[in-house]
């Protein structure tokens, strides 16, 4: 990754620094005025980690292809620098904004994630939306809604998948459920590992505590050391139907090389950082 020579306050070494953030790359799209925040490191180490492919946000025009690369091809490097928290307000203050989405890695990790939140919502009013695996519960407080990825809710699938248990993970869904939080839920279809039965049983968990939580299925594609295929569209248009079941609300994405096109995107996204 090359450095935008003209974002502020880019400081390499976050061990001498205090102020450094695990924030390594921003997005940002100007239809929707909505900026996208990377963090680096995760507290889980997931076998169809995205990051074992590609560590930037997918939507840039040079990462329309990310379906079609090859998944063998050795992994991306880790980020070359990182900003600070000054250097995150500098760099948004660029643009006009309305929404920040937290992802990447793991976000709640950061140990500037909750003065990030705050910064943010002081400075800036925006919606602020955390895309997180759910392991570590931080203060929510400056958080208007949370993307919550299940991966999955059977013990044994969980832990061979993440290496981590999954205990502490749905009792922390429940927790922000029961807040009264916005929360939504998302999943990873991977074809004869997380499939239809860890799909229904997903499903099945959520609506034990409303069926009225939103479910985002995605089709997972080649990425890392797996011998797991791609989704099809009638694996994931099944999915979508079992989960229907017991949810009132479920989305998919069907990722395929012939949809990763710039004319078929709904907005433009570009890097700032």
């Amino acid at each position: 990754m090359t450095a935008n020579s003209h974002t502020p306050r880019i400081m390499p070494d976050r061990q001498t620094n205090p102020d450094m953030t695990n924030v390594y790359h921003i997005a940002y799209a100007p239809g929707i005025k909505k900026a996208y925040l990377f963090h680096w490191n995760c507290n889980l180490k997931c076998r169809g980690c995205l990051c074992k492919k590609e560590i930037n946000c997918l939507a840039l025009e040079e990462n329309l292809d990310v379906v079609a690369r090859d998944p063998h091809l050795a992994p991306p490097r880790g980020p070359e620098s990182f900003l600070s928290l000054d250097g995150i307000m500098e760099t948004l203050r660029k643009v006009e904004l309305k929404e920040v989405l937290f992802e990447g890695q793991e976000a709640t990790i950061d140990p500037h994630f909750e003065e990030i939140c705050r910064r943010l919502k002081s400075e800036f009013g925006v919606y602020i939306t955390l895309n997180t695996n759910g392991l570590k519960l931080p203060d929510l407080a400056n958080v208007d809604e949370v993307v919550f990825s299940l991966k999955a809710v059977t013990p044994e699938l969980y832990l061979d998948y993440t290496e981590v248990p999954n205990t502490k993970m749905l009792k922390n869904f429940e927790t922000i459920f029961r807040s009264g939080k916005k929360l939504r839920a998302e999943m990873v279809f991977i074809p004869g590992y997380i499939d239809m039965a860890e799909t229904e049983a997903i499903a099945r968990h959520i609506a034990r505590l409303s069926p009225n939580i939103p479910l985002r299925i995605d089709a997972y594609f080649e990425c890392g050391d797996n011998t797991w295929r791609r989704a099809t569209p009638e694996e994931m248009s099944q999915a979508v139907a079992l989960a229907k079941k017991y949810l009132n609300t479920v989305t998919c994405t069907q990722q395929t090389t012939d949809n990763l096109d710039k004319k078929d995107l709904f907005f433009e996204v570009k890097r700032l950082f």
